[in-house]
């Protein structure tokens, strides 16, 4: 999609690319709502200033983000999307509060907000204020590599007001790897491994993957606020990111077996050519994990920790 097509007439943010018609334009939450032309990540429209302006906004509300993420969704609104006068519409069910979200929404400047109901589906939705605040989501400090690290984790990512046992582990064994000059972080969430990777120098820059276009949009501020070279790429196929010397992994455990063996099956192709892989999973999973290296005819290197292991190939 380009930023300068001016044929927008409407921007939906949370609908399936599937589902947009020209001259709609998509804003996705997370790489299922990417396929086809028409949409964009969350993380991509948040630092994209010349986005197109469209007279209607409809926001559909995911029921696990939090109501923060309105907040969030304000400043998107206002800032990048909607033209003078315009309407937006948030979608949400009972559970999610319609009343709560139409009197926040009050209370950020718009006007005119009404609430609907057609079936199960609430719209509550008005006239967005002329400028809004870019809200700073709640924020940690911590230490990892002898480096004093702050991160913003918010909207529902993973471990929020801690880094997780597994990724402290995880960027215990690659800092003690021979620096190298880009690190791949596949499942980079709000990105803690890759900021601290950067930041001791264990790689010059870092390149950042994941499924969740929110958890991308905190890793490039991340990125920003603790001074280290990230980019960022939605995806749900390793085989999609650059070649690094150094590939790590959190390995999200709660897929199902098909989605597991083609992650893993990608992650250990990384690992060819001399290239490093290192990934973490829980200590109970260990045989588990061991085996898809073994099914890729792959050596491993196991690193204990208290409670989960790091498998090292490549």
């Amino acid at each position: 999609m380009s930023a300068h097509d001016t044929s927008v007439g409407r921007w939906r943010i949370g609908f399936p690319g599937t589902e947009l018609r020209a001259p709609e334009r998509g804003i996705a939450f997370d790489v299922s709502e990417l396929g086809g032309p028409l949409a964009v990540g969350l993380h991509q429209a948040m630092s994209s200033p010349t986005l197109p302006r469209a007279p209607e906004v409809e926001i559909r509300l995911p029921a696990y983000r939090g109501k923060s993420l309105v907040r969030l969704l304000n400043w998107l609104v206002v800032h990048r999307l909607i033209e003078p006068g315009g309407k937006a519409t948030f979608l949400l069910e009972k559970q999610q509060g319609p009343a709560s979200i139409a009197t926040l929404l009050g209370d950020l400047g718009w006007r005119d907000v009404t609430r609907e109901r057609s079936g199960r589906v609430h719209r509550v939705g008005g006239i967005p204020a002329d400028t809004a605040e870019l809200p700073d989501p709640p924020a940690f400090r911590t230490r990892i590599g002898g480096n004093d690290l702050v991160f913003a984790a918010d909207y529902g990512v993973f471990s929020p007001g801690h880094v997780d046992e597994g990724t402290r582990l995880l960027a215990e064994v690659a800092l003690r790897q021979p620096p190298v000059a880009s690190v791949a972080d596949i499942g980079v969430g709000y990105g803690p491994l890759a900021v601290a990777l950067v930041r001791a120098g264990t790689a010059q820059r870092a390149v950042g993957a994941d499924i969740d276009c929110i958890a991308l949009y905190l890793a490039e501020h991340n990125a920003r606020v603790n001074g280290v070279p990230l980019s960022t790429i939605c995806t749900a196929d390793p085989g999609e990111v650059e070649d690094t010397p150094l590939t790590v992994c959190n390995v999200p455990t709660h897929i199902d077996a098909e989605k597991t063996a083609a992650l893993m099956a990608a992650l250990v192709h990384r690992a060819r050519a001399g290239r490093k892989l290192l990934t973490v999973v829980h200590a109970s999973l260990e045989t588990r994990y061991r085996q898809h290296f073994a099914n890729a005819g792959a050596s491993v290197v196991a690193h204990h920790g208290t409670t989960h292991v790091v498998l090292e190939t490549g």
